[in-house]
């Protein structure tokens, strides 16, 4: 993992007694530590320096302290200070660190001539000084990269802004983009330009080519939080000004990257970022792809040829494509002059593309998914419009976790269930639920009229005591709970002094609601599986459907 390391100067211009004091030790911590490690973001670091009079019988006095680091901090009580046997000046600084790129970028504050670097440790020294001796101290923050959370079907969208004679330019975007809502949600951003993003299930990171067309290529390791670090130039047959369009990630953790001007196809070590293997693949003329992924079940590239206006496969070790037979149909009409500039094929050997429409080839902003038997395109939804675009998603399964507690659960909230009808159905569609002793639910419309009941006013426009309104949202979070089991199979928590003949309480209500509502909320982070096939949320047809129960 490429890491990166600084010293951080407190009180870097020294603290200086005067000439006749006589003895301090100087102290420094980070974090409350000597040794902080910072791989969330945004974080906030906390900075403690001291010196002690440690001189055995005579009091010292302090006459500067000064942080150039800090410089917004304010040292209270400021120098001169005379510092007692035994005594100490404490000063306290927060410095916040929004990005990993931020964290990395204090290296530059570092003394040594040679940092930043991937293998340099950032130190800078702590000094004080009396008349007759001195004293040194240093604390060390290690700079790590956020991984993704976990490995699912979240498709990741990233996009580069453009030059005035067209080429990618930064700041790069990173964003999730969610089907359902036809909506992407900005992650993060880097000012390094990049495309032919690809999700690495062995580290959980994603890897990306940083290339503007003039200069020459970089492999970069892309974050959560869409900070961006350079790996190792890329080292190819290909020209700098190639531009790089489409990546992936192999089985064994291996990237591909493709470039769009004469076609090299690399093979890349992510650790390294040494170049494995180098080949051609056909020539513009004949097969330009914007964006591919490796399909986990047969470990080939699938992608759309926009040449032939087919989709086609690529065998990544050997550099040969075949497209489809026939031509590809976008629901239902032969497709003209389209391009898909992303990829992603789900864990289950699903694969979806983002691109254009026969309306407009100029516009990539269909998201659709693809018929792996004729190379038939139907429009799953329709999003927002991106430039210099690519995708990514985790098609394989990661490594076994080491001490870990295997794959997160995954959940959804009331809105979720109440918003599409489909998950919904399929809840319901198990058998009638049971609200234990709040009653059972056997239609959709009692079931919407319990997620969409409004715990302070009743349907009828009844305002509902306290007790009631428990009542409700007690209701609301159980079927939550058992459609999560049902649909996603989040086992819902046991729950004593709800069964049917035991009347309903507030000393029993309380802490189940508190427990239902953990539990639903608890695995929200992990996206929902694109083979459920949630393509719509329409919470107002659901409110507008619902039929509300009596509590």
């Amino acid at each position: 993992m490429n890491r990166r390391w600084f010293g951080v100067l407190l009180g870097g211009a020294l603290w200086a007694p005067g000439v006749w004091a006589h003895d301090f030790r100087a102290e420094k911590l980070v974090n409350g530590v000597k040794l902080a490690t910072i791989n969330t973001y945004p974080n906030t670091l906390t900075f403690t320096f001291s010196a002690t009079n440690i001189h055995p019988t005579l009091e010292s006095l302090l006459l500067l302290a000064e942080d150039p680091l800090l410089t917004a901090c304010t040292l209270t009580p400021a120098p001169p200070l005379a510092v007692p046997v035994g005594g100490n000046i404490t000063y306290q600084c927060t410095f916040p660190v929004p990005n990993f790129e931020a964290c990395e970028a204090l290296g530059l504050l570092d003394s040594n001539p040679s940092t930043p670097d991937d293998t340099v440790s950032f130190t800078n020294v702590f000094n004080i000084g009396w008349d007759s001796g001195s004293a040194q101290d240093t604390v060390n923050v290690l700079c790590a990269q956020e991984r993704i959370l976990s490995c699912d079907d979240t498709v990741y969208i990233s996009t580069a802004s453009s030059s005035s004679s067209g080429l990618p330019v930064g700041p790069s975007r990173l964003y999730v983009f969610d089907p359902a809502s036809a909506t992407l949600a900005l992650q993060g951003s880097t000012s390094l330009p990049y495309n032919a993003l690809a999700f690495n299930h062995v580290d959980g990171f994603l890897y990306a080519i940083n290339s503007d067309g003039v200069n020459a290529p970089n492999l970069i390791r892309v974050d959560a939080n869409g900070s961006g670090n350079i790996i190792a130039p890329l080292v190819t047959g290909a020209a700098n000004t190639a531009l790089w369009g489409a990546g992936a990630i192999l089985g064994d953790g291996s990237f591909l990257g493709f470039e769009i001007t004469s076609n090299h196809l690399v093979r890349v070590n992510t650790t390294t970022g040494a170049t494995l293997s180098d080949v051609v693949v056909g020539t513009p003329a004949n097969f330009r792809v914007a964006d591919f992924a490796v399909n986990p079940i047969n470990g080939l590239l699938y992608g759309f040829n926009s040449a032939t206006q087919r989709v086609t496969i690529i065998n990544p070790l050997l550099g040969t494509h075949t497209d489809f037979v026939l031509p590809t149909r976008i629901n239902g009409v032969l497709s003209v002059g389209n391009s898909m500039v992303s990829a992603v094929f789900t864990s289950v050997g699903e694969l979806f593309f983002y691109g254009s429409t026969n309306a407009n080839v100029n516009l990539a902003n269909t998201f659709y998914s693809v018929n792996l038997v004729t190379g038939a395109l139907t429009t799953v939804s329709t999003g927002p419009t991106t430039q210099f675009a690519d995708g990514a998603t985790c098609a394989f399964p990661p490594p076994p976790p080491v001490g870990g507690n295997g794959t997160p659960m995954l959940t959804r909230d009331h809105g979720f269930f109440g918003s599409s009808e489909e998950a919904l159905s399929q809840c319901l569609a198990q058998g009638p639920i049971s609200l234990g002793n709040l009653g059972t639910v056997t239609t959709m419309e009692n079931a919407l009229g319990v997620l969409w009941a409004n715990p302070g006013i009743a349907q009828n426009g009844e305002v509902r005591s306290d007790f009631e309104a428990l009542k409700v949202r007690v209701a609301r979070e159980l079927l939550t709970a058992t459609c999560n089991e049902r649909f996603f199979g989040a086992k819902a928590p046991s729950l004593t002094g709800m069964e049917a003949w035991v009347a309903p309480s507030r000393m029993m209500l309380e802490p189940a609601l508190k427990l239902l509502e953990k539990h639903n909320r608890s695995g929200q982070r992990r996206a929902v599986p694109l083979n459920k096939k949630i393509w719509k949320l329409d919470p107002l047809l659901g409110q507008e459907r619902a039929v509300e129960p009596r509590f």
